[in-house]
């Protein structure tokens, strides 16, 4: 009788609707356990214990609240200031360019919003930047040392910012030197040389439309007295990467007039003029004639088998010769055609 009267029903599912958001609300009592070397699994509700602190005292719990990034352990903590900072874990005392920047006009590029994620790149030939001298021998700590105080005492110079992260090019950081960059850029947008170095970078890491974009800009804000041989050896680089022979050829060319001695640019116009030998592009061509060939033969059989049906069509096998036949007569019919009947 109860179950009869409909507004029952509607009544019955309010008071359960209330009890599930309320349990499910963070203000409830909600249960968690808790392991114990002593008890067990023991019964917990947030309203006595902290959950941070009951999630520190169970080592279980622990280790499966610990977060995992690049194949090691670490703290949320770590990370934190790992990640919100131009520090890294393995460099938390290292030369710095400060506080990073807040945002930059470069900050949609990809490669540059990925930056936390970035391997490091080492490369090498940027030291020769910090020679005074052909046969001079760079001490990089020493050279650390010197930007330490350089930064100290100038932290906004974009010469400085620059040095610095060329020097984490070299040592192969680049969140690091991109971080420097950035604040560079934060307060210069425009500059060619924060904006080519930032370039390689992103060409070295893959990334080659942002690439290819600093680059441009670089060069257009670039003076027409200023030597741009680097930013069309970079765009050269970029564009032979993308497939776009032609015109990296032009930019080549380009650079070889405005610094012919940097041999790199002939490899690359060499490496362009001659035709591919790569054993990729060998296998391709082997397989594609082999497939050719294969064609040709199955048309080849086909054609012969069918002159050979249009030469000698075949009798079906069901026909007989009927002028030929002979029928087996049944004796009584030989008695009757003998008298005549």
């Amino acid at each position: 009788m109860f179950c009869d009267v409909p507004c029952m029903t509607y009544v019955a599912f309010y008071f359960v609707s209330v009890n599930i958001v309320q349990s499910n609300s963070p203000s409830s009592s909600a249960t968690h356990w808790k392991l114990s070397e002593q008890d067990g699994v023991v019964l917990v509700t947030p309203a006595h214990d902290d959950p941070l602190q009951v999630a520190s005292e169970d080592p279980v719990l622990s280790i499966l609240a610990r977060k995992y990034r690049f194949g090691k352990v670490e703290d949320d903590e770590d990370i934190e200031s790992c990640e919100t900072s131009t520090r890294t874990c393995d460099s938390i005392d290292s030369l710095q360019c400060g506080e990073p920047a807040v945002k930059t006009d470069y900050d949609h590029l990809e490669g540059i919003r990925r930056r936390h994620s970035h391997p490091n790149f080492p490369e090498p030939e940027v030291a020769m930047i910090f020679k005074k001298t052909e046969g001079d021998q760079i001490d990089m700590n020493s050279l650390e040392t010197t930007l330490k105080q350089n930064i100290q005492h100038h932290p906004s110079s974009l010469s400085v910012l620059n040095e610095v992260g060329n020097f984490w090019r070299v040592k192969g950081n680049t969140l690091l030197a991109i971080e420097c960059f950035r604040k560079a850029l934060s307060l210069q947008p425009n500059n060619p040389d924060i904006l080519i170095n930032l370039a390689r970078i992103l060409f070295n890491l893959q990334y080659l439309e942002d690439a290819v974009y600093l680059t441009r800009k670089s060069l257009e804000m670039k003076s027409p007295e200023q030597n741009t041989w680097l930013q069309h050896f970079t765009l050269g680089e970029i564009l032979k990467s993308l497939g776009h022979y032609r015109e990296a050829a032009d930019h080549l060319r380009h650079a070889e007039e405005l610094n012919p001695t940097f041999h790199p640019i002939r490899l690359h116009l060499e490496e362009m003029q001659s035709p591919p030998n790569s054993s990729a592009t060998v296998y391709t061509l082997i397989i594609i004639g082999c497939l050719i060939i294969c064609v040709f033969v199955c048309l080849h059989l086909a054609t012969e088998g069918h002159k050979e049906s249009s030469h000698n069509p075949r009798r079906p096998k069901c026909a007989v010769p009927w002028d030929r036949a002979r029928f087996p007569v049944p004796p009584r019919l030989l008695k009757l055609k003998k008298y005549n009947i």
